[in-house]
């Protein structure tokens, strides 16, 4: 069943529509308007089709950028980042959402697929980022029509095109990387916090999103964060940031909206009191006192 977190977070969406059976579902969603604030932790593993705009992925040491005609499967533990989109243009995407049991399931029954010396030893960084090929457009297109059905397809129906699509995977030209991964997918362990760290800084996550990330409690985050940097995350992280925005003020000629969010803040009013506060002078006053 979907998860209630799930249904908030899509339910914004101009239109939204979910399949689902007992564990798994599959999802089709589309926004006009999207704000990068938007973030979402993803609790099962997810496969994504990005069908119109832009969708932004992080996995805990890696930041993925889909456009129209990619897909990416991404391992649980990972979050949704809402890019902006350009001007007039639309965010279309469909979702499939499967659980550790699933996944342990089709391995077991469709390993005779892959001879065991065709398997790797794969560090995927929690996602296998795919095009969308002839067949794999055929799978969207009849998923697609299912959406449109009243009532909706039967339970049974609906565990068979979860399986049909990674069968199509598991036969594809990446199979033997594609059946390691899964295989990777259901490894539970914790990720690094200083890799975690250092390959999101200048995202504009907060410390929940951290320690999300690197598969910890927000308690056990803060602990481990302040034995190995000596500081809490809050503070750390508004100091790296503010560091590099005040970088970007003297070496590129970039507006203060743009040198916020690249930065790592996600709220130019909040960027600029926290500068303040830290150099005694606003942002732009700063660029014209140095740069004189």
């Amino acid at each position: 069943m979907i998860s209630e977190e799930l249904n908030l977070y899509f339910s914004k969406a101009d239109d939204y529509k979910v399949l689902e059976t007992d564990q798994q579902c599959i999802m089709h969603y589309s926004i006009k308007e999207s704000s990068n604030k938007d973030k979402l932790f993803i609790k099962d593993h997810m496969l994504m089709f990005v069908l119109k705009g832009n969708q932004g992925l992080l996995t805990p040491n890696y930041f993925y950028k889909l456009e129209a005609g990619e897909a990416i499967f991404v391992k649980k533990g990972s979050i949704i980042v809402c890019e902006k989109l350009k001007e007039g243009d639309t965010l279309e995407c469909i979702l499939v959402f499967l659980t550790d049991e699933f996944l342990s399931k089709f391995i077991t029954h469709y390993r005779q697929l892959i001879s065991p010396s065709e398997l790797l030893d794969i560090n995927a960084l929690g996602a296998y980022q795919f095009y969308l090929d002839e067949w794999m457009n055929s799978y969207v297109t009849s998923v697609s029509s299912y959406f449109q059905l009243s009532p909706a397809p039967v339970s049974e129906l609906l565990k068979h095109k979860f399986e049909e699509l990674l069968i199509l995977l598991v036969t594809g030209q990446e199979r033997s990387y594609f059946m390691s991964f899964l295989e990777e997918c259901l490894v539970k362990e914790n990720s690094n916090i200083q890799v975690v760290v250092n390959a999101n800084v200048y995202r504009s996550l907060n410390v929940d999103h951290l320690a999300y990330l690197s598969n910890l409690s927000l308690s056990q985050f803060k602990r481990e964060f302040k034995k190995r940097y000596k500081d809490s995350p809050a503070n750390w992280l508004r100091k790296k940031r503010l560091e590099r925005s005040s970088k970007l003020l003297l070496t590129t000629n970039k507006n203060i909206n743009e040198i916020c969010y690249e930065s790592g803040f996600n709220n130019t009013s909040h960027f600029c009191q926290l500068f303040q506060r830290q150099y005694q002078i606003s942002p732009l006053k700063y660029r014209q006192k140095m740069t004189a």
